[in-house]
């Protein structure tokens, strides 16, 4: 076994880290009948993912990773106990799909069931931007990540709810100290050409209004917001909230099924590219949205991660 230096690692009671039968439940009402099946059809046609792995020695040889059907635009995730290279029992089963957007990421943390079959990922996107997401290569891919290092990850999500945000959907801010904030923030950004100075913070402390127009409240508009807000529970963390931009909408199927997929800004940092996520729903109440409107929701975030970024590190 390779001898790297590892990310942060946090474990957890396998309880505590969340049951996929709520993400089953997006893609049948009947997960207790429907999976398995669909399960035996995925051994049918399967697939060993190797992660990072560049051969098989580098592999868990206490876990196999299956994916299955080959080819369909979903994979039916299995990951099993093995012994004497003979399979035990299935310890989790999810599905996942995969986005076309590739991104470079650093793994700032682990946070893993005592099992080690499952992991959620905090992720340093960008400069600033931070993203948990469920890792659905955690099993063949949890002895190779090292820290520091970069590498080349996609995101996607499966929607629980999404809505439209109304056009000009404002809100108005009448707190004294919030508007101090906001005012101060415009007003120093603006002197310095867009660019926040390295004494940002002592700056809004010294500015005052220079008129009553300064002390009025503020309407802010929402409807063009990107915001992004990753769950509050350790171990869950990849549910998350957000708001973002339509940037491209396709469709799949999967079991006769019609899944919409929304390819949406998760992510706006200024002068860095977006950070663009594919979303997917069946409900035929979501699949009406379209390219340019903004729409929020709640979401569960996976990241898939097949290769490391080479000539890219910084502990």
């Amino acid at each position: 076994m390779k001898n790297l230096t590892r990310p942060e690692m946090i474990t957890i009671d396998d309880q505590n880290f969340g049951s996929h039968v709520e993400h089953w439940s997006l893609l049948t009402d009947q997960p207790t009948t429907e999976v398995p099946k669909w399960l035996g059809l995925a051994l049918d046609h399967p697939v060993m993912p190797m992660g990072l792995c560049t051969q098989e020695a580098d592999m868990d040889p206490a876990v196999w990773l299956i994916q299955g059907p080959n080819h369909s635009p979903i994979q039916l995730s299995q990951v099993i106990a093995v012994e004497n290279n003979k399979p035990q029992a299935v310890k989790t089963a999810f599905p996942c799909f995969e986005s076309p957007y590739k991104l470079d990421v650093r793994i700032e943390r682990i946070i893993s069931c005592k099992s080690n079959t499952q992991a959620v990922l905090r992720l340093q996107v960008g400069q600033n931007a931070t993203v948990y997401a469920f890792d659905s290569l955690y099993s063949v891919n949890h002895d190779q990540y090292e820290q520091g290092q970069y590498y080349q990850a996609q995101f996607n999500a499966w929607a629980y709810e999404l809505e439209a945000v109304t056009e000009g959907e404002q809100i108005i801010v009448d707190d004294p100290a919030s508007i101090k904030h906001h005012r101060a923030l415009n007003d120093i950004l603006s002197e310095h050409h867009g660019v926040a100075p390295a004494n940002l913070q002592e700056l809004i402390d010294a500015w005052q209004p220079k008129c009553e127009e300064d002390k009025a409240p503020v309407t802010v508009d929402f409807s063009k917001m990107v915001a992004y807000l990753y769950g509050e529970t350790l171990g869950q963390e990849d549910e998350a909230w957000f708001q973002g931009k339509i940037v491209g909408k396709t469709a799949m199927q999967f079991m006769d099924e019609d899944y919409t997929l929304y390819d949406v800004t998760l992510i706006l940092e200024e002068n860095q590219p977006a950070t663009l996520i594919r979303i997917a729903t069946k409900n035929k109440l979501y699949k009406n949205f379209e390219i340019g409107q903004y729409i929020r929701g709640n979401i569960w975030i996976q990241v898939n991660i097949y290769a490391k970024m080479s000539g890219i590190n910084s502990i």
